[in-house]
Formats: structure tokens, C-alpha cells, sequence
């Protein structure tokens, strides 16, 4: 009997052995199929999301957002004039998971679970929830603008651009697979959780519109402004689990979760070094 075999024979088969032609699963956590800084890899992307927030930030300061309501106003109306009893109730609960309450319920939720697996995803999960506000407030007291009076549904406190309920959802809700794939290997249950989380964030939005108490383009900017605030919250993940890596939960050595590429060549050569001296 060779040497590999004699090490192959002594690998318990649910340890995760490596049986000859298959390959070994991967971490999900340190290898996820998309990331935030992934899904917005182009400059060109960059640039015009970048340019679309600037614009609609600087329409929202000119002559009190007439040129944003030349589209604002219609599709508020088209939206209100759709209200039914029913609608109301579903838009209120979903309007609900973006609330500060609900945001910092989950988040420290969130925050304990990843805890358990990886301190530097938990650490990051607070400083997204606590610096998402300070953001929130600095961007919406540079532009002022009001929010909308046609028929509010709920109440609506401070200025309006861009959408504080959207950017806590990005923040939030965004998160969410980065903790699920602590406690997974499955891509269709990661998968799931994503698209699950997309589609909440876009009702979050939706139900701003909805009841009343944000303009259209406030949810687009809020979405935009959320879009570039998860990539910074990947930048910061990145280097603090480089100091950080998680040692429990996760069978994967390697400490970079996969944002940059060059990051993540350089941990699998480390790691590569570490396998091969043990």
C-alpha cells in the first residue's frame, strides 16, 4: 500500500475525506460565487452609479427638486391612487424590517451568530449598524430635501434624500449571506438567502414609495448609496480577517473571504505554505 493510500484509508469518511476524483467542497465563507465588490467590478459601473448619485443629489438641492419631480410626483400619484386595506397592512410589516428597531434587533442578532464562527465578520456587522446612521445623517442634512406631502400612510421625520430605510436595508439585510454561508456549504441555501435578501431590500424600498414618505428617487439613491457602502463594508472584512482569520465553523484555512482577487492569491499561497510544512 502507498503512502497516499495509507493516508486516504485513515481520513474518516464524514471528515470531509477527498475521494479520488472529487473535489473537496468549498467554504462558502472564504470563497463566495459573488461578493459586493465582485458584482460592482467594472469602473464603468462604478463610475455611472457614482455619476447617477451625484446628479440626483445635486437635483435635490436645486429649486427644491423641481426637476426631480417632473417624474417624482407621477409615479407617487400612479402609486397612491393603487392603495387598497390590504396593501396597506403588507407595506407597513415590510416597511417595518428597515426601522431602526428592527435594524438593530436583528444586527446584533446577526452580529452574536457570526460571533460564534468568525469574530472578524461579527466586528464588521456592528460597524456597518453603527456607522450606516452617521452616513445616513450626514449625506441627508448636505442635501435637505423634503419629503413628500400628498397622502402619507405613516409618519416621516427629517430630510428625504436619499431613503434611510434603504441604505439600514443594504446594510442590514445585505449581510445576511455573508453570516448564512458561516453555517453552510450549500450554494442553493446561500443562493437563496441572496436572492431573499435582494428581494426584501427592493420591497423595503418599494414600501417607502408606498406609504408615502419618500420620493422615488430618494429609494434610488438610498440603493446606490447602499450598493457602495456594502463594498466598503467588504474592503474593511477583507483586512480585518487577514488579522482575524476564523479558526472555528469553517474548515477553510484561507483568511481573505474573497473580495480581492489579489488578496485572495496571496492567502491560498500562504495556506498552501502552512499545508505543506504541517
Amino acid at each position: 500500500m502507498s503512502t497516499d493510500d495509507l493516508v486516504l484509508s485513515t481520513v474518516p469518511e464524514g471528515a470531509g475525506a477527498i475521494r479520488p476524483g472529487s473535489a473537496p467542497a468549498r467554504c462558502l465563507h472564504c470563497e463566495p460565487p459573488l461578493t459586493p465588490a465582485s458584482l460592482f467590478a467594472r469602473r464603468r459601473l462604478r463610475t455611472w452609479l457614482a455619476v447617477t448619485f451625484v446628479a440626483l443629489a445635486t437635483a435635490a438641492l436645486v429649486d427644491n427638486a423641481a426637476v426631480l419631480l417632473t417624474w417624482d410626483e407621477p409615479i407617487q400619484r400612479a402609486v397612491e391612487s393603487q392603495r387598497t386595506a390590504a396593501a396597506d397592512r403588507i407595506f407597513r410589516a415590510i416597511s417595518f424590517l428597515g426601522s431602526t428597531r428592527a435594524v438593530l434587533s436583528l444586527g446584533c442578532l446577526l452580529a452574536a451568530l457570526a460571533w460564534r464562527r468568525c469574530r472578524a465578520v461579527g466586528v464588521v456587522v456592528l460597524l456597518a449598524m453603527l456607522s450606516r446612521p452617521l452616513l445616513e445623517f450626514t449625506l441627508k442634512a448636505s442635501v435637505g430635501r423634503d419629503r413628500p406631502e400628498l397622502a402619507r400612510l405613516v409618519d416621516g421625520n427629517g430630510p428625504s434624500f436619499p431613503s434611510g430605510h434603504v441604505m439600514a436595508a443594504v446594510a442590514l439585510w445585505g449581510l445576511v449571506p455573508l453570516v448564512v454561508a458561516l453555517y453552510t456549504r450549500n450554494r442553493r441555501v446561500w443562493w437563496a438567502t441572496v436572492a431573499g435578501s435582494g428581494a426584501l431590500i427592493l420591497a423595503i424600498g418599494a414600501s417607502r414609495i408606498y406609504l408615502g414618505v419618500h420620493w422615488f428617487s430618494d429609494v434610488v439613491g438610498g440603493l446606490i448609496v447602499g450598493a457602495f457602502f456594502l463594498v466598503g463594508v467588504e474592503w474593511v472584512l477583507v483586512r480585518r480577517h487577514r488579522h482575524d482569520p476564523c479558526t472555528r465553523g469553517c474548515r477553510c484555512d484561507v483568511p481573505s473571504p474573497g473580495g480581492d482577487p489579489r488578496h485572495v492569491a496571496a492567502d491560498r499561497a500562504a495556506h498552501a505554505g502552512r499545508s505543506g510544512t504541517t
